[in-house]
């Protein structure tokens, strides 16, 4: 009544905003508290947010509190701190549903992607997925590796994402995680790493041709070393101006092997020899 009251009476704003605030501590006074929080998103734009959130808080009253926050979402209004706070309302509501519709509907919820990361990683297991999804939408590479890797501990799926990556992102990536990868998927990484150091990483039509630099990856390598070996033969095969160190480790590979190995497959002590002296006489060599 005094709402329409004020109204017919033309209230400018602030004035119905504390019509609507006195109505929504009236009925919160009441313990109705469904009432007082429809009332209390009618203030939203004029009222300070931390007002309602913290009568609410107390209260522990967690479901109207959640929806006094999604207003504040859908209205563009929330911070990083809002965003955070509903986040932990559904995970303590364990209401996967609101959780799902927040992240993946696109229905105009507006947040801080990293901050709605942070919280569905720290949320534990069940919602790693909804961190995943929001990583790779929203290109948050580092991210999407971390919870991949040291969340979830699917190597292969990591992997197959770099591959999907712009070659700068793609380096970035196997220099940051690839040692973790090779231990975990040798061949497969060794692979991706030849591709990224011969010109052949091309994932989009207008990307530049680049090569990294394979000794930079050479301390990935410091428990795989049959595949270092395997790498790097590629390598100097593939690029024979690669640098010094290249062939520097390529070399003391072949001769490490042949002081340290006992056991070998027949004749393989023979051919690892003669690849050594061959890297010697070459005149491409480049050693330091």
């Amino acid at each position: 009544m005094a709402i329409s009251l004020a109204r017919n009476q033309r209230y400018d704003k602030d004035g119905l905003v504390d019509i609507f605030r006195q109505y929504g501590d009236h009925l919160y006074a009441k313990g109705d508290h469904d009432g007082a929080i429809k009332q209390y998103v009618k203030t939203i734009k004029s009222l300070e947010p931390s007002y309602v959130i913290r009568r609410f808080l107390d209260a522990q009253r967690i479901h109207n509190l959640t929806t006094y926050l999604e207003a504040l979402h859908e209205q563009s209004l929330a911070t990083t701190d809002h965003t955070t706070l509903l986040l932990n309302c559904y995970t303590k509501l364990k209401n996967v549903d609101k959780m799902e519709g927040f992240i993946k509907s696109g229905k105009g919820f507006s947040f801080d992607v990293e901050t709605a990361i942070k919280v569905c990683r720290q949320a534990g297991e069940q919602y790693y997925d909804y961190a995943l999804f929001l990583a790779e939408k929203n290109q948050q590479h580092d991210w999407y590796m971390r919870i991949e890797i040291e969340d979830v501990g699917n190597y292969e799926r990591a992997l197959n994402y770099i591959a999907r990556l712009e070659f700068t992102e793609a380096e970035n990536n196997l220099k940051k995680y690839g040692k973790a990868l090779v231990n975990e998927l040798p061949v497969a990484t060794t692979n991706l790493l030849k591709q990224l150091c011969t010109g052949a990483w091309k994932r989009f039509p207008t990307e530049r041709v680049l090569k990294a630099k394979p000794e930079e990856f050479v301390h990935i390598y410091v428990q795989q070393k049959s595949q270092l070996l395997e790498f790097l033969e590629h390598m100097v095969k593939a690029e024979p101006d690669s640098s010094s160190l290249v062939y520097n480790t390529l070399l003391e590979l072949y001769l490490h092997r042949e002081k340290t190995e006992k056991l070998e497959v027949a004749g393989e002590r023979e051919r690892r020899a003669e690849r050594a002296l061959e890297l010697l006489k070459s005149p491409n060599v480049r050693f330091n």
